[in-house]
């Protein structure tokens, strides 16, 4: 496994309607040391789960009530980012195509060994950290000021302070103390820095 940093930040929700499955799993995760939730239904993950803290779920294509597939496409529609790995002993290569299409990060028959497992995992979790990443960085531009965002904007573009002044007709040490605020809201160190948040972030122009 990742780092013990990341089995901290981190959650893996196991949604299936076997309760020996859930059980086994869950004994088989905390033990590598992961924290563990467990949902006998996607409705009890959809009513429970809290999804601010970042992870991914392991779900069962076939359940009871809502399906594995109907799960997927209500997250969707909720646009809750969650990277999920099904795991079925009913696949079929139609189901396959259509979770992996949606997003999902893998498709595991039943049943799995445990170093199947410990792969779609870490590369689960791997996608979940990019989009905790993408979130933080978002919500950090979203606290920026009308005129910090215009600062950053061209930060990214390697203007100069003075240069942004006559821009902006603002003053250069005004600027200067936007360019400090940008760099601190966005936990940049430089205008290079400035540059790949934004443009992750599609703000690039």
């Amino acid at each position: 496994m990742s780092g013990a940093d990341v089995h901290e930040l981190m959650v893996i929700r196991i949604v299936d309607d076997d309760e020996e499955l859930l059980a086994s799993f869950r004994f088989l995760l905390e033990g590598e040391g992961w924290f563990v939730r467990t949902y006998s239904s996607a409705e009890e993950f959809l009513e429970k789960d809290n999804f601010n803290i970042p992870g991914c779920a392991i779900v069962d294509i076939r359940m009871n009530g809502m399906s594995g597939l109907e799960l997927q496409d209500t997250l969707i529609e909720r646009g809750i980012r969650m990277p999920l790995i099904f795991l079925s002993g009913h696949g079929t290569v139609e189901n396959v195509v259509d979770t992996l299409k949606s997003g999902a990060v893998t498709f595991l028959s039943k049943p799995a060994s445990l170093d199947k497992l410990r792969e779609a995992i870490e590369s689960a979790i791997s996608y979940a950290r990019e989009i905790s990443d993408h979130k933080n960085e978002l919500r950090n531009w979203q606290s920026l000021t009308g005129k910090e965002k215009e600062v950053a904007k061209l930060v990214s573009q390697g203007l100069l302070n003075k240069q942004i002044a006559a821009e902006l007709d603002i003053a250069e040490r005004t600027v200067q103390t936007h360019r400090t605020m940008v760099y601190r809201k966005l936990d940049a160190k430089n205008g290079i820095d400035v540059y790949k948040i934004l443009n992750k972030l599609g703000l690039v122009e």
